[in-house]
């Protein structure tokens, strides 16, 4: 028995023994594997930027010069502290600023996928449960069938090819069912490791009621999706990555002080002690190597990065078009089958089932009735599963699958 937590707005509710299509959304933001590896790039991050925009160690460095053939000798020492002339250290900051936001907006990204793929096998699941337990009806009524066709062909009211008919569409049926069985069976595999579940536990969606207003009608929830955010936080890093190559033409300057204590024969005073103290500086020249390679490859990062924001954006419109005209076209066919289609073959099977005891339908035809409204039936399940898919594809779509107010 497996228990899933769904999200609703009057806060999270247990659901024993089966997840909503809105719980597998949040099982997989808390469980899901890949996920919980993804969330280390953030803290990788983190620790990337905390080691940004240091200054290099000062450097002490010391040497002994005695005479080996008398008394005399010579101590220096030297502390070199390197500093930039630029803002680069600000900028390796900012950097690893925008890859924090980087590795965030990709995690966010992966929630976002992950999520839509697991609600839309959910809803596969959820609507193949209904298509079991209808398939089921259709056999009985097709074995009805059959044995009303052998007791007419047995009384020689009917014909033998019928009944053979009728067996061959029971068979037809039961290999549906068993279709359906190793179907079930593949959208359970898909789903575990999505929600994270081990290979043994079982998996059952309970679809909450189709709800009346088509949702593109709703506001997206997020105004920025999150594979957008990472172009745009990807194209700032470019952008500060030019400014850092440019900076770098400039190398770090030294500064340091300059010690040097020295024993020297003075004739006729003999051993005297000198000591001196100096400031140094040292100024790397950009003549040879001005950085042009590394300015000219950022600046070209730069522009992949614009080009990757504007490839973003125009496949996001294009995905909640898509996902859009789905939803309306999934919705008028819905209302066609369950005001037309369906109410049609209800009539007829009620009008032969008045009939029938007064000998003007056989039991045959009220079956063949019953057999067209159960198709109806499976029509009206296989619009609902198209409706119920194209709005969870346009709630990914919008990025509206991930509720704001969840971490």
């Amino acid at each position: 028995m497996c228990v899933a937590v769904a999200l609703a707005s009057d806060g999270p509710r247990l659901i024993a023994g089966a997840f909503t299509v809105e719980g597998t959304v949040g099982h997989v933001r808390r469980h899901n594997p890949d996920l919980v590896a993804a969330r280390m790039a953030i803290a990788e991050a983190r620790g990337r930027r905390r080691q940004a925009g240091r200054l290099a160690n000062p450097e002490l460095e010391t040497a002994i010069y005695p005479n080996v053939v008398g008394r005399e000798g010579f101590l220096t020492f030297e502390l070199n502290q390197r500093l930039p002339l630029t803002g680069r250290l600000r900028l390796e900051k900012s950097i690893t600023e925008t890859q924090i936001r980087v590795a965030e907006a990709e995690v966010g990204e992966l929630e976002r996928t992950l999520a839509g793929s697991a609600a839309v096998t959910a809803v596969e699941l959820g609507m193949l449960e209904r298509e079991q337990a209808l398939r089921e009806r259709q056999l009985s009524n097709s074995r009805e069938l059959r044995a009303a066709a052998s007791r007419a062909a047995a009384a020689a009211e009917g014909s033998t090819i019928e009944a053979d008919q009728f067996a061959v569409e029971s068979e037809q049926l039961e290999v549906q069912r068993m279709q359906l069985e190793a179907e079930r069976a593949a959208l359970e595999g898909r789903l575990r490791p999505l929600l994270g579940l081990p290979a043994s536990e079982p998996v059952r969606v309970d679809l909450d009621p189709m709800e009346g207003p088509a949702t593109p009608g709703a506001p997206a929830a997020a105004a920025v999706r999150s594979d957008q955010r990472v172009a745009l936080e990807r194209r700032r890093s470019a952008e500060l990555s030019v400014a850092l190559a440019r900076a770098q033409r400039w190398q770090d300057i030294g500064v340091g002080v300059v010690g040097q204590g020295q024993r020297v024969l003075d004739q006729p005073t003999g051993l005297r002690d000198e000591s001196f103290v100096g400031l140094q500086v040292s100024v790397p020249l950009p003549l040879w190597n001005r950085n042009e390679g590394r300015i000219e490859e950022a600046k070209a990062t730069l522009g992949r990065a614009d080009r990757e924001m504007e490839a973003v954006e125009i496949r996001i419109k294009s995905e909640v078009a898509a996902a859009e005209a789905q939803v309306r076209i999934a919705e008028s066919v819905l209302s066609r089958v369950t005001t037309q289609l369906l109410p049609s073959a209800r009539r007829v099977e009620e009008a032969l089932e008045r009939l029938r005891p007064t000998g003007q339908a056989t039991v045959t035809e009220v079956l063949r009735a019953r057999e067209r409204r159960l198709l109806a039936e499976s029509a009206g399940i296989e619009a609902e599963r198209s409706l119920r898919r194209a709005r969870v594809q346009w709630m990914t779509a919008t990025g509206a699958i991930l509720p704001l107010n969840q971490p």
